[in-house]
């Protein structure tokens, strides 16, 4: 008792003695005989010294168990590199040093080679397709690194399951080291089951769509080998339908006794409305106001249609679009629309109506094709004169598409080449042109988060036609504004008559820069560079110039999209154009 208490006044006496730890602001981080840079970099996420580094420590014995607990996570770290004898120690620097640093040691030790992986197959029903661990990315004759191992073990586990064994599964693994020769052996094993086909599938408590339509989605033929990834690959198109918040298809949980395998497919429907409002302002046509209803599954399936109004000072416009998706085969869309416009802007006034109907091809993820009819009625006022114009079209185009995301593209490139034969009346007498009109942009992440982006865009037109004068105004190539050559009015670059008012050509030339960075949580800034010009011969001539802008501009980066407020300022502008313009929209500018 006299001993307990003895001890219990040895420690309060060296407590009193010893001078109270102070908080750590900061501390420094040494990793010595790390095997490998990727080693170091995976430290430096995965070691609680580094991730907490910013918030120092409350006392150098805090900071001392926190780096002795990296200890076991190095060891860990070492261990699914090769390295199975590896060991580490900390140390921290001396008390009276001025700057308090951790140092981490690795002493890896010798890098273990995988000498062998073998994969044992257990209750084999059918005969599996072979399995070779290094064609799977096993290391086998190289340093045995556990990602890759593993690696291997998913890779058997999905080619098993692409090739009809939909049960397959991996149960463990074991492994045998050779100290003296540096090596390790590995055995992984699986559960192979039964070969199955695609069976019936069935839809469970969807009645909002007919189960013929989304028949249309499966891309397997009767009785067809199963496949977990075309299974999946279904499951996506219909998530990419927009008729359900949920769904899935799947298989029986238990492996059935039928080699056809059955297929569920439930889902939660997406309620078949939406409504949308925008605002949008730009310094020459002043605020804009437009607001859409759309159901997206008219008759059951899948037809998609809208209305859309605009309302500005000078432009009013009523829209009506209709898709038809799968119409006739798979990846092919029926598409339709109405316009009806009223604009009175600077370049011309016009009331009138565009009807379109075609057809829209996915050839492959990237690639897109369509073509169809339009036919278009349009009274117009230019230069103080009426006319009227009757206009049929064929329009075709080709779009290639590999971006990212639709409204903020951070990587990938994007074009489109619209080609349209018009012919009709104009003006009282016969008119025919052609019109090829090309845009491309490009879009490149600077790091690796995709936070700093450089984008580029370009576009080139022409109108193949008897005479400027033989095609309406309204169908006359134009650029500047908000989508175009930011910093000039809209329509305003290229030829303007004795009012200062466009004219329109039948070329017309547009390139554009721009650095986008998402500096602070959702917002962002960038900087643009402008350029481009119109012409009314057929091809750029430059006789009027090329006209240049600049501009800066700030992004919230809303969940509906980037939302944009852009300045543009004509470098070289001409005695019409004013000394700025603004702009406040969704979506990038392109």
């Amino acid at each position: 008792m006299s001993g307990l208490a003895s001890g219990c006044s040895d420690e309060l006496s060296l407590a009193e003695a010893s001078p109270p730890e102070t908080q750590i602001d900061s501390y420094e981080i040494v990793l010595d005989g790390a095997p490998s840079e990727d080693f170091s970099d995976l430290a430096e996420e995965a070691l609680q010294t580094y991730r907490l580094e910013e918030n120092g420590a409350q006392s150098r014995a805090f900071l001392r168990r926190r780096a002795e607990g990296d200890i076991e996570t190095i060891v860990k770290m070492l261990k699914s590199q090769g390295y199975y004898e590896g060991t580490a120690s900390i140390e921290l620097s001396p008390p009276e040093a001025e700057e308090v640093t951790v140092t981490l040691h690795v002493i890896p030790g010798p890098r273990y080679d995988l000498a062998a992986h073998d994969f044992q197959l257990i209750e084999v029903d059918d005969t599996p397709p072979p399995l070779d661990a290094k064609a799977l990315g096993s290391p086998v004759g190289e340093p045995a690194v556990a990602a890759r191992i593993v690696g291997a073990e998913d890779a058997a586990v999905g080619l098993l399951q692409r090739k009809g064994f939909a049960y397959a599964k991996f149960l463990g693994r074991d492994a045998v080291a050779d100290p003296a020769a540096h090596t390790i052996e590995v055995q992984s094993s699986f559960q192979v089951g039964r070969h199955y086909t695609f069976g019936d599938v069935t839809f469970d408590n969807i009645t909002v769509v007919e189960d013929e339509y989304l028949r249309t989605y499966i891309n397997w033929d009767p009785d067809e080998t199963f496949s977990q990834a075309k299974l999946r690959e279904y499951q996506k198109e219909l998530s990419n339908t927009g008729l359900f918040t949920a769904v899935s298809a799947d298989t029986p949980e238990k492996a059935p006794k039928s080699r056809a395998l059955p297929i569920t497919v439930t889902g939660e429907a997406r309620p078949p409305r939406t409504a949308s409002a925008g605002l949008y302002y730009d310094t020459t046509d002043g605020v804009l106001v437009q607001g859409s209803l759309a159901h997206r599954n008219l008759f059951g399936r899948n037809e998609q249609g809208a209305v859309t109004l605009e309302a500005g000072v000078d432009t009013q416009r009523l829209e009506f679009t209709y898709l038809e998706p799968q119409f006739k085969r798979d990846g092919q869309n029926l598409v339709g629309g109405l316009e009806l416009r009223n604009e009175d802007i600077d370049a011309y006034e016009e009331t009138g109506g565009t009807l379109t109907l075609g057809v829209e091809r996915e050839l492959s993820d990237v690639w897109t094709v369509g073509a169809g009819g339009l036919l278009e009625i349009s009274r117009i006022q230019d230069d103080g004169e009426d006319s009227d114009a009757f206009l049929g079209g064929i329009p075709a185009f080709v779009r290639y598409d590999d971006t990212d995301d639709l409204l903020d593209p951070r990587e990938g490139i994007r074009f489109r080449i619209n080609a349209t034969p018009i012919g009709g009346e104009y003006n009282d007498e016969s008119t025919a042109f052609l019109v090829l009109d090309g845009n491309a942009s490009t879009y490149v992440p600077l790091d690796e988060h995709r936070k700093y982006v450089l984008a580029l865009h370009g576009r080139l037109a022409t109108i193949l036609a008897e005479d400027l004068d033989r095609v309406p105004p309204t169908r006359r190539l134009y650029a500047g504004g908000g989508g175009s050559i930011r910093g000039y009015g809209t329509d305003m670059v290229g030829p303007l008559d004795d009012n200062g008012d466009p004219v329109g050509g039948l070329s017309a030339m547009e390139l554009g820069a721009e650095m986008r960075a998402q500096v602070y949580g959702d917002f962002g800034v960038v900087g643009f560079l402008d350029a481009g010009s119109v012409s009314t011969e057929a091809y750029p001539d430059f006789d009027d110039g090329v006209q240049v802008s600049a501009g800066v501009g700030g992004r919230y980066y809303s969940p509906v999209g980037p939302i944009r407020f852009d300045i543009g300022v004509p470098l070289n502008p001409r005695d019409s154009d004013d000394d700025f313009q603004l702009y406040f929209s969704i979506g990038q500018a392109f």
